[in-house]
Parts: C-alpha cells; sequence; structure tokens
C-alpha cells in the first residue's frame, strides 16, 4: 500500500509540473524542505514536535499584476487516485491546514530570504508568499468540482498567509483546456496571457501589459484573457475564454468587459464558452452586438466554444 501510494503521490506531482510548464511557470524548484519555527504549534500529533515542511514546488517571480512585487508561490499537491470524498471538509481543512503552515515557517526561511537576495536590482521592494493547493484526483468520475462544496469553511484565524488559492479537477481542467485550445486554433499567432491594469499596477513602469506567464491570481479566475498577436502583421485578437455557460447576461457582461479594457490595441474580440451552440445561440449573439452598438464602434466580434466536436463545425 506504501508504495502504491508513493507512486500515485509521484504521479500527481509530475501532472502538476506540466500544468505548471503549460501556464509559463519555468525554474520551478521542487522538494523544498523548510525548517519548522514553530515545532509545537505546527506538530503533527501531540506531543510530536515538527521538524521541516515540505514544498512540492517553489516559483519565484516578479508579479505582473501588483507593482514592485516579487510573488513566492509555494505549492502543495495532494492527488490521489480515489474520488473526492462525499463529505470533504475534513480532508480540505487538512490540507489546507498543511500549506498554511508551511507558508508560515517559509516566510522566515534562509530559502525566502536567497530568493529575494536573486532578485537584488531590480525594482523588487516587497515579497508576497502565496500558496497553491493542488487538491487532484485520478477518478474521472469523481464529482471534478470539490471546492464548490468546501467553499464555507471557516478558516481558522491563526493561520499566518496572505492568499492561498485552491486548483481542483474542474480549475484544472479549465486551464488546461483553455490554454491547448487557443494555441492549437491560433498556431498564426503569439499567445500571451493579458495582463489587466488597476489600481495595484499603475506605478510600475517595468510592469508589462501581456506576456506568456500566468500570473498566480488567474488560477482562480472565471475568465483567462489573452492577446493573440498575429506573427505576420502584429495584428492583435482579443481572446476571452468564460468557465461559466453560454448566457444573454454572461454575453453582455464579457462584451462590456472586452470592449471597456482593450480598444487601445484592437477592435477584434473572440469570445469562448465551454457550451455555445450557433444553432441555439446565434440570435442572442446578433442581439447583444446590437445592444452596444459593435457595428457602429467597428468591433468584430466572433462568439465560440473552446469544447470542441463536431457540432461546432458550423462554427468554423
Amino acid at each position: 500500500m506504501g508504495e502504491f501510494s508513493k507512486k500515485v503521490g509521484e504521479h500527481g506531482e509530475a501532472l502538476v509540473k506540466e500544468l505548471l510548464a503549460l501556464i509559463g511557470w519555468g525554474g520551478v524548484r521542487s522538494g523544498i524542505q523548510v525548517q519548522c519555527k514553530y515545532s509545537k504549534k505546527h506538530e503533527l500529533k501531540k506531543d510530536s514536535p515538527r521538524q521541516t515542511h515540505g514544498l512540492d514546488f517553489l516559483y519565484s517571480a516578479r508579479s505582473q499584476l501588483q507593482d514592485f512585487t516579487l510573488d513566492n508561490v509555494c505549492c502543495s499537491v495532494k492527488f490521489t487516485s480515489k474520488a473526492y470524498p462525499n463529505s470533504p471538509n475534513a480532508k480540505f481543512k487538512e490540507h489546507f491546514k498543511d500549506l498554511a503552515h508551511s507558508i508560515e515557517c517559509y516566510s522566515k526561511s534562509d530559502v525566502r530570504n536567497s530568493t529575494i537576495v536573486t532578485f537584488n536590482g531590480t525594482g523588487v521592494k516587497r515579497a508576497n508568499d502565496v500558496g497553491v493547493l493542488f487538491w487532484l484526483t485520478n477518478n474521472k468520475d469523481s464529482d471534478q468540482d470539490v471546492i464548490s462544496k468546501v467553499a464555507n469553511i471557516v478558516i481558522d484565524k491563526s493561520y499566518v498567509f496572505s492568499a492561498i488559492h485552491v486548483v481542483d479537477n474542474s480549475r484544472a481542467a479549465f486551464i488546461y483546456d483553455s490554454i491547448t485550445f487557443v494555441k492549437n486554433n491560433y498556431v498564426s499567432h503569439d499567445v500571451n496571457f493579458h495582463y489587466s491594469f488597476s489600481a495595484a499596477n499603475y506605478v510600475d513602469t517595468q510592469l508589462k501589459r501581456y506576456g506568456q506567464i500566468l500570473p498566480v491570481e488567474y488560477l482562480t479566475a472565471d475568465i483567462l484573457p489573452f492577446r493573440l498577436i498575429n506573427k505576420t502583421d502584429q495584428s492583435t485578437i482579443f481572446c476571452v475564454v468564460i468557465r461559466d455557460n453560454f448566457s444573454k447576461e454572461n454575453l453582455e457582461r464579457l462584451m462590456n468587459f472586452v470592449s471597456d479594457v482593450s480598444q487601445e490595441f484592437t477592435k477584434e474580440f473572440n469570445l469562448l464558452f465551454p457550451d455555445y451552440n450557433e444553432l441555439e445561440h446565434k440570435d442572442v449573439v446578433e442581439s447583444v452586438r446590437s445592444t452596444i452598438h459593435a457595428e457602429e464602434k467597428n468591433l468584430r466580434i466572433n462568439v465560440s466554444s473552446f469544447n470542441s466536436d463536431f457540432r461546432g463545425l458550423a462554427n468554423e
């Protein structure tokens, strides 16, 4: 049983490593050991003081969404061959606690200090230590959206962390399907993530407005925005993939979003839903196009699905 569990764990780590490569997280370090600074507080069982914490992956990069900030991302991989528990609260709390304690000790570790030193002279003024919990299962019949079941859990206030993002099967599938669809269907374009502009990132002149690295905040976003730049003429398509199913309300929200943030660099937009069907939804699209005066503004808006099957051939 122990050997099988080890193989399952190794498979999970290999899978997550491939996902991290897909989102552009190069230079990820694996198998990091951090000395526990709170051995009694973090003990795994009574009267058994903790000595170390293990981080499955550690990724450090300059944030593109916050001024002068270094993101240190501590990743924990919890992978099982079994289905998610029908009542996942207890197991989720266990996984969350383990990562929260690891981040608390990482924030005071030599590993963190040495990482910050490597970014000296790059304009970084602060470091943000965040966590990502990859809670995944190999069971395809399992309820894939386990996060919705634990959304209302009350987190222990004694935990010390700035943010922890949780990625389950459903979230991982959305990220994977979105990126692979865009890359496979826009081979004549350079695929970049669009970096949103806000009050948090308008001072730092070194920040980019797009790039091939997915910001950690986007891991749990319900839309993924892309800038697709034509390799020949450098024209740009603003492509947005949405996790929610097609509806008039979602389409209106998405159209307003893309027309507001993107007209300084393009007027061509592709909006991708998981379930869009040309036959069922075309009239709704035309109706919404008219309400935002797309033709008057010379906006070229295409709506389709990122879940391809033969029914989508008519959309091509």
